[in-house]
């Protein structure tokens, strides 16, 4: 197959939507695929001595940055206008593919849980007259007028709502398909391996509970109900919340210090090797106000770490509450998430049902690791069924949908 991908960004090695369409690439090139990459900027070459995809750097230059995507998005339509390729598959907000991949859900949605004025008239009307937030809707709109798509994939169930919600997109059009993960680079076994010199690095010691959260953009990924529900915790119990991110760490350092937990919150700044940073701790938590997946929870579970995330989470689709993982309504609600991580904390309490109104205190015995690591490895087991070899045959699938002649 001749294949494009179109991607704003193409990254080896950051997260999110650049790397899945690095890890996609390099599935299409070792089944022996021609893959040509679409992108505005090319943030580092895939390593020496390995199939390589052609490049074709396109402009998007504007003075105002909001236009950028939508000058991406047209220079992308012509320089596709005179080639011949089998499928076209866009991760963002583009109008010309085969394939529509949704990975941000949709604009309107993610300003209403990212800004509480929302919720009223006044505060709506306030974000439709954002130039940027209308440049970004005319643009999301064409991307599913008719004609922009063959399919649409979507990465989660609450991702396809919305879409039909605004958009009216016939149901035979999309395809939910979850997020793959890597299950050899998120793995139990990297606590052998990566454990003692992560905690090394950061003067954790060995008997701490490291309660992990990763994301660049704190404000929405939910640092502060993070750091709020970890003030909740118990402190009979040597705690420590580790944050491996992008964001503005002063401002989450003070609120912190407010509430008398800046000596025991610590930053680490963002990662490459973040699987490094699962095998470190202990529980991962992750209270994001809007994420259509969160591929951040996948990762934790492959690598064997209890998760506790809200329904705001599109990953909290394939998982069991209470089994495998721990899932609240309401990623503002501190009490509850601190009520459920208190659970993997006291051994006391045998059902989430026993646990009182009151956060659990813990107890003068330290922390038994039991529970943690049998949800763990419930956690693992349903992360392998969300392989990343198992996301790409579901997409190849969809290639045949598209081009019938195609054999994959």
């Amino acid at each position: 197959m001749r294949i494009a991908l179109v991607i704003y960004n193409y990254s080896d090695s950051k997260g999110g939507v650049e790397r899945y369409v690095a890890d996609l690439t390099k599935h299409l090139l070792a089944d022996g695929h021609e893959v040509h990459i679409f992108c505005h900027r090319l943030l580092d070459k895939p390593p020496e001595g390995q199939p390589a995809p052609v490049f074709h750097i396109i402009d998007a230059d504007s003075v105002y940055p909001p236009l950028r995507y939508s000058h991406f998005a047209r220079n992308v339509a012509r320089e596709l206008a005179g080639q011949k390729y089998d499928i076209i598959q866009g991760f963002g907000r583009t109008y010309s593919q085969d394939i529509y991949r949704v990975g941000s859900g949709c604009h309107w949605e993610y300003l209403k849980h990212r800004h509480p004025s929302m919720s009223h008239i006044f505060g709506q009307a306030l974000q439709w007259l954002n130039p940027r937030n209308r440049i970004v809707m005319h643009l999301e709109k064409r991307s599913f007028a008719p004609g922009a798509y063959k399919k649409v994939i979507c990465i989660s169930k609450m991702v396809k709502r919305e879409i039909q919600h605004y958009y009216n997109v016939a149901d035979e059009a999309i395809e939910v398909i979850y997020n793959g993960v890597d299950l050899d680079r998120f793995n139990p076994d990297n606590r052998g391996k990566y454990r003692l010199s992560v905690r090394e690095r950061f003067n954790l010691k060995e008997e701490d509970i490291v309660i992990l959260f990763t994301g660049s953009g704190f404000e929405r990924k939910g640092l502060r109900y993070a750091i709020e529900t970890f003030s909740l915790l118990t402190k009979n119990l040597p705690l420590k919340l580790l944050v491996v991110g992008n964001g503005n760490i002063a401002k989450y350092t003070g609120f912190a210090r407010r509430l008398g937990v800046a000596e025991q919150v610590v930053f680490a700044g963002p990662q490459d090797r973040i699987e490094q940073y699962y095998a470190a701790s202990d529980i991962f938590l992750f209270p994001t106000l809007y994420e259509p997946f969160g591929t951040v929870c996948l990762e934790a579970m492959a690598s064997g770490l209890p998760v506790v995330t809200s329904r705001s989470c599109g990953a909290s689709e394939i998982m069991t509450d209470s089994l495998d993982s721990f899932v609240v309504d309401d990623p503002r609600d501190v009490r509850a998430l601190a009520q459920k991580v208190g659970f993997l904390l006291t051994p006391s309490f045998k059902t989430i049902a026993a646990l009182p109104s009151e956060v659990p205190t813990g107890t003068k015995d330290g922390w038994d690791r039991t529970l943690c690591e049998n949800i763990g490895k419930l956690a693992r087991l349903t992360a392998s069924r969300y392989s990343f070899d198992e996301n790409y045959k579901q997409v190849l699938q969809v290639y045949k949908e598209i081009c019938p002649t195609l054999s994959a």
